[in-house]
């Protein structure tokens, strides 16, 4: 009964050993990975708050200034060009305007024609009034006067963050009664490029939209902010999650408002007006399953897709001038009267 009492009594200790063993091994195994948590959470962390101020911030007024947004990219760079060159050809049309909105001093470009109607085109992140020139004249030669602006936080404009949209939706809207009360302007277009086209859809379902906007072209609209900003961190070869968490939250920080609203496929469903909706084929950011998907959702009864062959992320009519313009203009002859 003793030998029977001391082997009983020693399996329970090699039995409690085994377990408190495994518990030791669990407690180190999880510290080690609360550790490796942390620090990669401190790492991508890093990661997004670079992402957020290099991309969507101007700290000095360097930072995207009137000029080409990317000389190092030869296509981009003779989209540019080309765009100058036909500034310059028009140049004696260009009248300088400014708004004030927000305590923000806002300039713009207004080529008058002398066309009832304007198209306004709203470039994405980065770029400023000098870059919708190279989009003139599929406007001009289907009757209507171009302005082109500088988003607040670009070019001479005041600003340090760009919203998405959000708050520039408000300066579209002033700019447009601008043109309308002071540059005989009875029709206006909204060509919004990326970033532009949501800003266009702010602007669309904002309560205080004149109804003097009548037509919206989108052109590489992408279906949401978040998908299209999942895409870039993927292609910039950076671990999506938690870096995109990081990142929208310091969007809300410092920009003061929610990169979730801008969200196309919820918004695109309250709008009324014409609308056209250009895909690139080659897209990788704005890919042209959403640009469907997009159109399906639209509330708009009068609606157009086209997805443009070879065409790339906002260089769709460089890569492809002829369809994009007999597109466009085949949209436009169909409400010019």
């Amino acid at each position: 009964m003793v030998y029977l009492a001391n082997d009983t009594l020693e399996l329970l200790i090699i039995i409690l050993s085994i377990a408190f063993g495994f518990l030791v091994i669990n407690f180190v195994i999880g510290l080690t990975s609360s550790i490796g948590i942390w620090i990669a959470m401190a790492v991508t962390r890093k990661t997004a708050r670079k992402l957020f101020f290099s991309q969507w911030a101007r700290n000095d007024r360097q930072r995207f200034e009137r000029g080409c947004s990317n000389p190092n990219v030869d296509y981009h760079l003779d989209m540019y060009n080309q765009g100058l060159a036909w500034r310059e050809k028009y140049k004696d049309t260009i009248k300088k305007l400014h708004i004030v909105n927000d305590n923000l001093n806002l300039y713009g470009e207004f080529y008058d024609f002398g066309f009832e109607r304007t198209a306004i085109v709203i470039p994405g992140r980065s770029e400023t009034c000098y870059y919708g020139a190279y989009y003139g004249e599929v406007f001009r030669k289907n009757g209507y006067n171009l302005f082109t602006f500088d988003q607040r936080s670009h070019g001479i404009s005041d600003g340090k963050f760009n919203t998405l949209g959000i708050l520039e939706c408000k300066d579209v809207i002033k700019w447009a009664n601008l043109l309308h009360d002071e540059y005989h302007s009875n029709h206006i277009l909204l060509y919004g490029i990326c970033g532009g086209a949501t800003c266009s859809l702010f602007t669309l379902t904002d309560e205080s939209c004149p109804s003097y906007i009548d037509l919206f072209i989108s052109d590489g609209m992408y279906y949401s902010f978040f998908e299209t900003y999942r895409q870039h961190i993927k292609e910039k070869k950076k671990p999506v999650y938690p870096v995109i968490w990081h990142f929208f939250a310091y969007f809300k920080k410092y920009a003061k408002v929610d990169p979730y609203s801008a969200a196309p496929y919820k918004m695109i469903k309250k709008i009324d007006v014409p609308l056209m909706i250009i895909s690139g084929e080659k897209d990788i950011f704005a890919l042209p399953k959403y640009a469907i998907k997009l159109y399906n959702l639209a509330g708009s009864k009068d609606k157009k897709l086209s997805i443009i062959k070879n065409g790339r992320h906002s260089h769709v009519r460089y890569d492809n001038k002829t369809d994009f313009d007999y597109e466009v203009s085949s949209f436009l002859n169909a409400h010019n009267n």
